[in-house]
């Protein structure tokens, strides 16, 4: 039984008093409280006791090896949707071959020539077939335009502005299923044009469209006449 002393004076009071015996002040009446501590001393409380325990330090590094693991998956598969997306002008293009596996197979650009007839630049059809890849230009006035044309891994047409801004380039090679540039080394998915590794990975040979009639190829001239540089 807890013993109770006046508030007032500090004299015992019994168990049933209401007022105190020596200074008459009444006594009140409350519930008192406890919590628990954990001691760091006698007479010396601490903190209330925690009723969990910490993650170990083990734990932690589980758990955020597990995060990154997460978003890194996240990250691979993200961008390799991104670098499988068709290119629109390449999409449009004539396929003009069977899929063609260029495994262990590198072809550099053949020059070829090429002529001008109502308002169209024509290069034969054949000689692309042929090489895989081959270069040309494109002479106006005021300008001349490199201008190149390969079949692509999945068989397509591709026509294009022959030139990598950042390094002035104007050589490229198809090496296994990439397209390679000549002075930087910078690599692009051949099939879309989209960067795989290099510094000029934003500046791929520029897809133009164009058009097979009968056994050649046809460009626009006015689209090429009107070629801007990127940068």
């Amino acid at each position: 039984m807890t013993a109770k002393f006046c508030t007032s004076c500090g004299s015992p009071l019994r168990e049933e008093s209401k007022f105190c015996a020596k200074c008459g002040v009444a006594v009140v009446i409350g519930i008192k409280t406890e919590t628990h501590f954990e001691s760091a001393g006698p007479g010396i409380p601490t903190s209330p006791k925690k009723s969990g325990k910490e993650m170990s330090k083990r734990a932690k590094a589980i758990y955020a090896a597990f995060a990154v693991g997460i978003v890194s998956v996240f990250f691979l598969v993200f961008m390799s949707h991104i670098s499988d997306r068709p290119h629109p002008v390449i999409e449009r293009q004539q396929t003009v071959a069977m899929t063609s596996l260029y495994t262990d197979q590198t072809f550099e650009q053949v020059p070829i020539s090429r002529r001008i007839e109502n308002g169209k630049i024509i290069i034969p059809l054949s000689i692309v077939l042929e090489k895989k890849m081959v270069a040309f230009d494109y002479e106006a006035p005021t300008v001349t335009v490199p201008l190149l044309a390969y079949v692509s891994n999945e068989g397509k047409l591709v026509t294009s502005f022959r030139f990598c801004e950042p390094c002035n380039s104007k050589n490229f090679r198809i090496e296994a299923m990439q397209m390679v540039c000549g002075n930087c080394e910078t690599r692009w998915n051949l099939n879309n044009l989209r960067g795989i590794s290099g510094n000029c990975q934003k500046y791929p040979p520029s897809p133009i469209p164009s058009q097979v009639v009968g056994s050649e190829i046809h460009i626009d001239e006015n689209v090429v006449a009107n070629w801007k540089l990127r940068i």
